[in-house]
Order: structure tokens, then C-alpha cells, then sequence
């Protein structure tokens, strides 16, 4: 490995203009090699840098820059809202299961990814972020990877040899981190109501952020659960430790927590590191409806920012901007579909902007997930029971749960 490592300057300068380079998903954009890429962007017109950024600060969206690079993002955040509005950066709406599929159609010049060190035997382990990191390699026609002394080695399939590699950097820089969320009085109604439709022996997918986190301490006092899921939130680590998780039923990869990518801070990080039962897999793994449909009880349960009268959900957009991307949403509702005894479970406040607008609403002008694949809504008033339900009985169900101050106009 030592006689493909360069200084950065070197590395990045295999960066041509109009060139499509693809950043590491998630957390796992390797922060060296994009500084050296900021700071060589004079010699540069209109590179496409496609991301998937989640806690990471996006620093090359700057609008200003908008004649030396463009960018694609499959999963838009704040950092991205300036150049989203200047028309800087694009969204490209993309199931996380085909993300591997699309880098081979893709073939990107350049690929930006951050690595351990190497072991004993040659190898290097991808750390955070497995999703389509290992498609990416192998597709990529220069693979550039930031050494990264901090970050963890993960078990799974992020595990590669370091022949894969075109050139190395070194760097040693705190991975990012992605602060733990504190729920409130809202969401612990919600996730209540969303423990009561977990049963125990079953493997869940959930999220991140404030609810998701309720809804993780609301499992407590259940029993053998298995997780396979696609970012591993760090609440989970205490239902793990408790011994509410213990994989013990799930009839794939028995006794290990799955995902495909890590997000939160340190603790975690040092908690994944080399676990015998945390493993990453690549998203068309994770995702796929052929993998979940061999779990029994497979229980989705994922957010939105709106859901209308028929049942459709829009997790991504609020007015003019998408907040997010399709992600794995719609995977993981396919997936619950497809499992024997599986349920798809969307949960979500009743109201936004504090209390003058319903999340509920007649009609959707933005659908990331469809109404045939919801078996319920919850919110902190209930939960609204739509599978098998005509479009008149879904509207009955879901007035139920929507804020009273709203329930009459709809």
C-alpha cells in the first residue's frame, strides 16, 4: 500500500475538469481529500460531485463555486439549501437499493472514499459506511482513499483488499459525528403507540433522529428482537446491551445487527468498532426486497413530513425544498410487505410549525412512498389502521388520528 500513497495535492490533482467524481456515502466523506479538492477548484470547471451526505458540513456547495463544480445529491440536507436555491446542486431521487446498480451504470471518473489503515494481511475496512461504497470501488475508474487512522473497523462486508485502491492519502481527522437528537413530550406519545405494534421475536428497521430515538426506549420491555436496518442509530447500542436485541430469530445473518452505515458520535463509532454483532452491508443487500422477505416479522418503521387522506407519504419535501431524499423508505416498506407477518409502520407529529399546520392533509403535491404499501400511521392521537381499507375508510381512519384543531376541515 505504501507505494500507492501520495501527498493529497497529487492525489486530487487526477481530478480533471468536467470530470464525475463521487463522494463516499453518509458520514464517510473523507474530509482531506475534499479540502485539497476546494482548494485546487480554480484549475477546475464544472465537475459533477455526486453525494449522499448526512452530518457532514458539504463545504464544496458553496453557490459561488457554481462554475467549477456541480452536484448531484440523493439525499439533500441544510448544508445544501443555498445551492439548491442557486441551482448549483441538483436532486437525484433515488431508491438507496439501486445506488450500487447506478455506479455501474455510472462509471465515474473519480471516486473520494475514506479507509483504516491496513491489517496484517493487506486489508482495509471502508468504516462507517458500506451502502455503495463497495460498487463504487469497483466501478470507479480511479479510486482515490483517505487513510483515516480514527476511524472504526466494522465487521461485514466493508472489508477489502488494499489492491482494490488506486492511490492512497494519509489523513487523521475525527470522523464525522451526528449528535443524538432529544425526543419530546410528542414524540414519546407516538412512540408508545408504535411499541404496542412491535411484538416480540420480530427484527425492525427504524431511523434516526428525535423519534426515532423515542421510539427505540419505548422498546425496553420487549423481548428477543432482531435488527436489520440501514443507518444504525446509537440508541440502539442500550437495547442491545440490555439484551432486548439478540438477533436470536431472525433466519438470515442470526445473531448480528445489520445495516449499512453508521450515524451518531464517538461512542458509537468505538462501540462498532470490530463488534462480533454489528456487521455493514452494501445497500442492495440491506435493502433488497429478496433479503428482508427471508426475515419473518419484519417490522418497518420510518418517518414522514406528511401523509394524505388515501395514505400517501411524503418524506421528503417541504415547499420548494427537499429536506432529504427517498433513501431507503420505500426498500424497507416493500421489504415489510413482502415478510411473513412483516409490517410497514409510518409515525409522524399530527401538526408542524408549531401547531398551525396538520401534517395530515387532503392531498400530496410531493409522494415518496406509496399508499398500498402502509399498514399504519401513528401519530400521538393513534394510530390509523390502513391496510385492506377503502379510500373512504383510510379518510375515517386517518381524521381519527389527526390533531383535533384540523379535523374538521378535512
Amino acid at each position: 500500500m505504501s507505494d500507492k500513497t501520495v501527498p493529497v495535492s497529487e492525489a486530487v490533482n487526477h481530478v480533471k475538469s468536467h470530470d464525475h467524481l463521487v463522494l463516499a456515502g453518509m458520514c464517510g466523506e473523507p474530509p482531506t481529500l475534499i479540502q485539497e479538492l476546494i482548494q485546487q477548484r480554480e484549475r477546475l470547471e464544472n465537475v459533477t460531485i455526486y453525494n449522499m451526505p448526512l452530518g457532514t458540513p458539504c463545504e464544496y456547495a458553496n453557490p459561488e463555486w457554481d462554475r467549477h463544480f456541480k452536484v448531484k445529491s440523493v439525499l439533500l440536507s441544510g448544508a445544501l439549501k443555498d445551492s439548491y436555491k442557486s441551482g448549483m446542486t441538483d436532486y437525484l431521487p433515488m431508491n438507496l437499493f439501486d445506488i450500487p446498480g447506478y455506479m455501474e451504470q455510472l462509471r465515474p471518473n473519480v471516486a473520494f472514499i475514506q479507509c483504516t489503515p491496513s491489517d496484517s494481511e493487506g486489508n482495509v475496512n471502508l468504516g462507517l459506511s458500506a451502502d455503495y461504497t463497495l460498487s463504487l470501488i469497483k466501478h470507479a475508474q480511479l479510486v482515490i482513499a483517505e487513510i483515516n487512522d480514527q476511524l472504526p473497523w466494522v465487521n461485514g462486508k466493508g472489508t477489502i483488499s488494499s489492491a482494490e485502491i488506486d492511490v492512497f492519502v494519509e489523513g487523521s481527522i475525527p470522523p464525522n459525528e451526528l449528535p443524538s437528537a432529544t425526543p419530546g413530550e410528542t414524540e414519546n406519545k407516538i412512540a408508545q403507540y408504535v411499541a404496542t405494534l412491535i411484538p416480540d421475536r420480530s427484527t425492525i428497521q427504524i431511523g434516526i433522529g428525535s423519534l426515532a430515538n423515542s421510539i427505540i426506549s419505548a422498546l425496553k420491555n420487549k423481548s428477543a428482537l432482531g435488527v436489520h436496518t440501514g443507518t444504525f442509530p446509537e440508541e440502539l447500542i442500550e437495547l442491545y446491551k440490555s439484551g432486548v436485541v439478540t438477533n436470536e430469530h431472525k433466519e438470515i445473518n442470526q445473531g448480528k445487527i445489520v445495516a449499512t452505515c453508521l450515524a451518531g458520535t464517538q461512542t458509537l463509532y468505538n462501540y462498532a468498532n470490530r463488534h462480533s454483532d454489528i456487521e455493514l452491508h452494501p445497500s442492495d443487500y440491506t435493502h433488497s426486497t429478496t433479503t428482508i422477505s427471508q426475515l419473518s416479522n419484519f417490522h418497518a418503521i420510518n418517518s414522514a413530513v406528511q401523509v394524505d387522506l388515501t395514505g400517501q407519504i411524503n418524506a421528503e419535501k417541504i415547499k420548494d425544498f427537499y429536506i432529504a431524499g427517498v433513501g431507503g423508505q420505500m426498500d424497507f416498506m416493500r421489504g415489510a410487505m413482502a415478510s411473513k407477518g412483516g409490517k410497514s409502520i409510518i409515525a409522524l407529529p399530527s401538526t408542524a410549525a408549531k401547531g398551525t399546520k396538520s401534517r395530515i392533509v387532503p392531498e400530496l403535491s410531493s409522494v415518496t412512498s406509496t399508499k398500498s404499501d402502509v399498514h399504519y400511521v401513528v401519530t400521538e392521537y393513534g394510530i390509523a389502521s390502513l391496510y385492506g381499507k377503502t379510500i373512504a375508510e383510510r379518510k375515517e381512519e386517518l381524521i381519527s388520528i389527526t390533531h383535533p384543531d384540523f379535523r374538521d376541515e378535512l
